[in-house]
């Protein structure tokens, strides 16, 4: 069988819609940030962590829309991956860019893994935490291994009930909000101000997941963009409202700032204890919906380097009953299961995930700046248009990322180079082979990583340089 036929063979089934994508990007990154960040981040700065919050956000819709572009010219799995190695027609850019990140979601779910042992604990306080979360992870790894129809199915599910439970909260806050709780409402100066920012923008971190699985999104060109843009627009919405009832109802910020549940400290306040059973409820949800969506996006990234030949071959292999990429999803759990009994080195591997997420941002930015100036052939398909918007957007995103870069470096770089040696390694020993077997590389970034050849008919294949 060829090469061409076995990736026919292995690719993905279209079966997420508009409001299963737009779940994936909202539920999938609610965990990640509502339930804890916008609490401790106000450590350096106070009150004004609001204030953090919208200039993040800012930051967020830019990456998304420059995310939600590029996925309409490559509506591929593994997101920055396809973007990337196919608008330089070169595979080992996307590998270097993805190889970290594949780390950074194998520990994420780790990390929301046990935060969902956590909240399990309001309720069970002698359940422990630990196998609570490698539990939620062996029911993610059954949901999963079905296909993404079941995926989708169970996040929307997971999405309406957790929305319900967040408005439960924010709206009867809203009228308890004491303005004089605001003040003072810079603590910290600009220097604390400046070091909230890398926390704060972990709470938009899984914004782009959607684009990782740009292949089983119906319609991706209209669905992409509004799940990624529109779902980024709710998240701001969402914490810009939480922030301001929670430091609006509650006297003193360090509360907030050293409460391992600020949100559930918050509504206690105003609503006793049914506040903190609330809450609690709405953080597993947010948690269950987040190692669930990270679990579904990460398996994509394997899945695209097996595709395109870098990889060992068993990781773009999919079941024959279901179609579902089974030994990468495999090997996430297992990876991931794992990270939760050794909870010492997750925050360490937490702070390389939004090292690594920035690194991704950032490239795929000046990537989009790229298309725009030097390959029309490609801009011209994409399925919209701002005109310089779209330049403002990509410079906005290349400059931000790369300024949270400089702070988020701190504390990675001792596991972070050691892991891309690791991956270099293992691209150059593929890369070889490919070139001992004559590899067709041209022919290979002329696909999508994901896409059957009779749904992607590349109008571009430039020169590789692998």
């Amino acid at each position: 069988m060829s090469s061409a036929q076995q990736r026919d063979d292995n690719s993905l089934s279209r079966d997420i819609g508009l409001f299963g994508a737009i779940s994936t990007v909202v539920a999938g990154t609610l965990g990640a940030g509502l339930f804890v960040t916008l609490g401790t981040a106000s450590s350096t700065t106070g009150p004004s962590v609001i204030l953090v919050v919208v200039m993040s956000g800012i930051l967020a819709m830019s990456i998304a829309t420059n995310y939600s572009w590029m996925a309409t010219i490559f509506p591929g799995a593994a997101g920055s991956y396809a973007y990337i190695s196919r608008t330089f027609d070169s595979r080992l850019p996307g590998f270097l860019v993805t190889w970290s990140k594949w780390l950074g979601y194998m520990a994420a779910d780790a990390v929301l893994a046990i935060g969902f042992g956590s909240y399990l604990q309001v309720f069970y306080p002698s359940v422990d935490a630990t196998l609570a979360g490698f539990g939620l992870l062996t029911v993610l790894f059954l949901v999963n291994l079905v296909g993404s129809k079941g995926y989708s199915i169970s996040q929307n599910v997971i999405f309406g009930v957790l929305m319900l439970s967040i408005l439960v909260l924010v709206i009867p806050g809203s009228a308890s909000i004491d303005a004089t709780n605001y003040q003072p409402f810079f603590t910290g100066g600009a220097d604390g101000f400046v070091a909230a920012a890398v926390p704060l923008f972990y709470a938009y971190i899984g914004i782009a997941v959607a684009g990782q699985m740009g292949a089983e999104v119906k319609n991706p060109s209209r669905n992409l963009p509004l799940a990624m843009a529109g779902g980024t627009a709710i998240l701001i919405l969402l914490y810009v409202w939480t922030a301001a009832v929670i430091y609006g109802v509650v006297g003193d910020y360090t509360v907030l700032a050293n409460s391992e549940r600020p949100l559930a400290t918050a509504a206690e306040a105003f609503l006793g204890d049914i506040g903190t059973a609330v809450v609690a409820f709405g953080g597993l949800l947010a948690t269950a919906s987040s190692v669930h969506a990270v679990m579904a996006a990460g398996i994509k990234m394997p899945y695209s380097w097996a595709w395109d030949e870098v990889f060992p071959k068993q990781f773009v292999e999919t079941s024959d009953r279901f179609g579902t990429p089974h030994f990468s999803l495999f090997t996430l759990y297992v990876v991931a299961a794992g990270l939760t009994f050794w909870s010492s080195g997750l925050s360490q591997a937490l702070a390389i995930a939004t090292f690594s997420y920035l690194i991704a941002y950032c490239t795929v930015s000046i990537t989009m700046l790229y298309v725009l100036t030097q390959r029309p052939d490609l801009a011209e398909e994409a399925g919209f248009d701002l005109g310089l918007g779209l330049y403002a957007s990509a410079l906005l995103a290349a400059l931000g990322a790369g300024a949270l870069i400089t702070q988020a470096y701190k504390g990675s770089l001792t596991v972070y180079v050691p892991w891309m040696v690791v991956g270099v390694a293992i691209f150059g020993v593929y890369w070889y082979l490919g070139q001992q077997r004559d590899t067709d590389v041209e022919a290979i970034l002329d696909t999508l990583p994901g896409v059957a050849s009779k749904e992607h008919d590349p109008n571009v294949s430039g020169v590789t340089d692998d």
